[in-house]
């Protein structure tokens, strides 16, 4: 179990991170079921949609973390079911979670860059909610730090890990970084610049945060030249979203000039 129980209900315990998982899906599906109908789009095909993003998020976050852990998995391949143990990646997450969003639109469908614009500002208050989830956990912790750390409690990845020293709260500050971004976006609605400006403003901002939060976090995983996993995806996320801005002004100029 990932972090401490915070309460149990009809003999199962529930833990923070399940709890933080579980609020954030539900704050998520609230606020986009209130932007599509402000869209115009069908909001009670928001629950459908959310169940397919979890399921495919949930895996894409645990084949993420295994492939960049591998040498943990590779002499108990069967331990990698056991997710309530820990080990996901939150990028894994959000890769999933596109390809069910772009596969359900299609099979709805509704056109993709104006759902994947209504979904932004949930996803991104979800994912905050989320890491609001893990500093109750202990999970995703930071680098000591005796000016800005937080001792955390027995029970915790954290303290598992460190002991009880100071650790610096990268997730808090992660989460604040998305709560800011969700509020840029939801300011932006009115004035995006063509459909999935949001979505990908999203994309951007947040690689961009957790670029230089990874620099804070005592627990990522690395990759070539002392980059941690996350940075590398942050790099080739911004990129790829860059040239698909570049790309959709294009498409939208087109249309307009036809």
């Amino acid at each position: 179990m990932i972090g401490f129980e915070v309460f149990t209900i009809f003999g199962f315990s529930v833990p923070t991170h399940g709890l933080g998982i579980a609020v954030a899906a539900l704050l998520a599906i609230l606020l986009t079921r209130r932007q599509a109908k402000l869209s115009g789009i069908n909001p009670e095909l928001v629950l459908d949609f959310a169940t397919y993003a979890l399921i495919a998020g949930v895996l894409g976050a645990r084949i993420w973390y295994v492939i960049f852990s591998w040498e943990s998995y590779a002499s108990d391949p069967i331990s990698i079911l056991r997710i309530w143990e820990g080990g996901l990646a939150l990028q894994g997450g959000l890769a999933g979670g596109i390809i069910a969003g772009v596969w359900f639109a299609r099979k709805n469908k509704l056109p993709v860059w104006s759902f994947a614009d209504i979904v932004a500002p949930g996803l991104i208050l979800g994912m905050a909610i989320g890491r609001i989830g893990d500093f109750m956990a202990g999970d995703d912790y930071g680098i000591v730090s005796e000016q800005f750390g937080v001792v955390y409690k027995p029970g915790t990845m954290a303290y598992e890990a460190n002991g009880p020293v100071p650790l610096f709260p990268t997730a808090l500050f992660e989460a604040a970084a998305d709560l800011i971004i969700m509020g840029v976006v939801l300011a932006l609605r009115k004035r995006k610049l063509f459909d999935g400006f949001l979505f990908l403003f999203m994309l951007i901002t947040y690689s961009v945060a957790r670029f230089f939060l990874e620099y804070t976090r005592g627990d990522s995983l690395y990759t070539f030249f002392d980059l941690r996993t996350a940075q590398v995806t942050s790099i080739v996320t911004i990129i790829v979203a860059l040239i698909l801005m570049y790309v959709r002004i294009k498409q939208t100029r087109n249309k307009v000039m036809e």
